[in-house]
């Protein structure tokens, strides 16, 4: 009887859970798993360092709704991947790591084997929902299903599963075996509501006379129930930035993404009732405050603990948003015609006090005024199905707000964790997940030195993107930020640049240099229209 090596045995696991690419990086501790690559119809796309393969399955799962797959080696490639996966668990992103073990006879103790690490489980653990050692060739499949599973279970996030390296190169199974063992399916039944439940969400929305709702990153798969919901009702719909462009921000009754505006947070809390779909309002949504509203709350979610958060709900609804929300836009009573019409005047004077409110804050520095300039041309650039990945950067934040994302999933940002540097990396995963798309990377000069080693991609894997590199000569934030806490001068932020456009030429991808909004928008559009890679650096003052 045929033997199949442990490694082997990953490989098809994968292809029998339907994974078409996988991130990583070789090394000699998982070469078996390497081995069985070599003849599945798996894309493996080798990225420069074990975060960027964790951070371009991360955008791969953004976009494609099933868990990105990044494969690495124990002791540093894991290590190099925590930060990833703790982006991923903050920002509920359902993601599988698969990294070798040092073999079992080392495990007992401190043995000074390669890559070794105290409590690796312990480390993953901390940054996913599980972390899983396989002790038993046996184990080897059921465990990746089971995390497979487990990603996408209630609450979605990374979970880590662990081999060790005798288990990756010794040959256990008889083929016959191992194939019925694969054949086991992954099913994720929706969660219908509780009837009572429904009933008194309902009836709460039905006696309301101004009502809004706020929806996160679990209601993205509910754009379309949340639009009847509101139109039917005359609810203003405003955003997390997680649940950014679940209805269209072109739409009379959208606030967009704009949870941390005074104008907009006063208006919530005056209200008759909140409905909050898919999002535990985080301190990072709410810019630390928690949100007191007066008049009742209804709270839809899979995680439970979420209704332990502030405000506290009225009525708990544990339920998949879409189902939910599918029964409330059948059964509540539509507002009259007038009604609507006052709401979305309303909306649209709130949107025009938040635009001053940026732009009279000073909350972002001088350079807010420039970034929302910019801003406008990427948005009149990008067709309406392109995609902006944004990184830690001024006009990242000023996108979140002014930025109109036309459906869900079209503005992507680490807002969770809040990972310099993670927008290219991810990007170049979405790239892999959906390659028709147009992307924008929008990345600080600072922050785009984290991973620009992952340049390298758009070329070597074909997985074009156009670059804009927001110049600043460092972490202009922190700039701002020092200035505020009165440093006597800027420390620590200022850095001497590469040259941008040499490292474009490095790679053979064109580079342009914008000191206008115009001048971005023209550049942006000759790079998008050529389907090909390139860095634009911008600088306006």
């Amino acid at each position: 009887m045929a033997k199949t090596t442990g490694g082997s045995f990953v490989v098809k696991t994968l292809e029998a859970l339907g994974v078409e690419v996988v991130f990583g990086i070789p090394g000699v501790h998982n070469l078996e798993i390497y081995k069985a690559l070599l003849d599945s119809p798996i894309r493996h796309i080798t990225t420069r360092h074990e975060q960027g393969a964790a951070f371009a399955a991360d955008g791969y799962s953004r976009i494609k709704g099933k868990p990105g797959v990044a494969i690495t080696i124990t002791g540093p490639g894991l290590t190099n991947a925590v930060t990833a996966l703790a982006g991923a668990y903050h920002d509920s992103v359902p993601l599988l790591l698969i990294s070798s073990q040092i073999p079992r006879q080392s495990l007992a103790s401190r043995s000074g084997f390669l890559h070794e690490v105290k409590d690796s489980r312990g480390l993953a653990s901390s940054v996913c929902k599980e972390s899983i050692s396989v002790m038993y060739p046996e184990d080897i499949s059921s465990s990746l299903i089971y995390a497979w599973e487990l990603s996408q279970k209630g609450r979605p996030g990374p979970v880590h599963v662990e081999i060790p390296l005798d288990l990756l190169s010794e040959g256990f199974f008889g083929e016959s075996e191992y194939r019925s063992d694969c054949r086991l399916k992954v099913l994720r039944p929706i969660l219908c509501p509780d009837d009572e439940n429904i009933d008194e969400a309902v009836s709460f929305i039905n006696k309301a006379r101004f009502c809004a709702i706020i929806a996160g990153g679990g209601a993205l798969s509910a754009g379309s129930e949340i639009t009847k919901l509101a139109e039917k009702i005359a609810a203003p719909v405003v955003t997390t930035c997680a649940g950014k462009g679940v209805v269209d921000e072109r739409h009379a009754l959208s606030l967009g993404a704009r949870l941390n505006f005074k104008v907009v947070r006063d208006y919530l809390e005056s209200l008759d009732l909140l409905l909050i779909a898919g999002s535990e309002l985080s301190p990072t949504d709410l810019y630390q405050y928690p949100l007191k509203p007066k008049g009742e709350v209804i709270r839809i979610d899979l995680d439970p603990g979420n209704f332990a958060r502030q405000p506290l709900p009225d009525i708990p609804v544990m339920a998949d948003c879409k189902a939910a929300i599918t029964i409330l836009a059948d059964r509540v009573s539509a507002r009259d015609a007038r009604v609507v019409e006052e709401v979305s005047s309303k909306v649209k004077s709130i949107k025009a006090a938040a635009r001053d409110e940026l732009l009279s804050s000073g909350e972002l520095g001088e350079e807010t005024y420039d970034a929302v300039q910019a801003v406008n041309s990427i948005r009149k650039a990008l067709p309406d199905e392109g995609m902006i990945f944004a990184d830690m950067t001024i006009p990242a934040y000023v996108s979140i707000s002014e930025f109109p994302s036309y459906g869900p999933r079209t503005f992507l940002h680490p807002v969770g964790f809040g990972t310099l540097g993670w927008a290219l990396p991810a990007a170049l995963g979405a790239k892999a997940a959906c390659s028709q798309a147009p992307i924008i990377v929008l990345s600080g000069d600072g922050g785009f030195q984290f991973t620009m080693e992952e340049l390298a991609l758009t070329v070597e894997e074909n997985l074009p993107l156009v670059i804009v590199i927001w110049h600043n000569n460092g972490f202009g934030i922190l700039k701002n930020i020092e200035k505020k806490r009165h440093f006597r001068k800027p420390y620590a932020v200022n850095q001497n640049l590469p040259n941008f456009s040499l490292l474009a030429s490095a790679y053979g991808i064109r580079s342009f240099r914008a000191t206008s909004a115009v001048e971005l928008e023209e550049a942006l559009g000759a790079s998008l229209s050529d389907r090909a890679s390139a860095i634009i650096e911008y600088r306006s003052r």
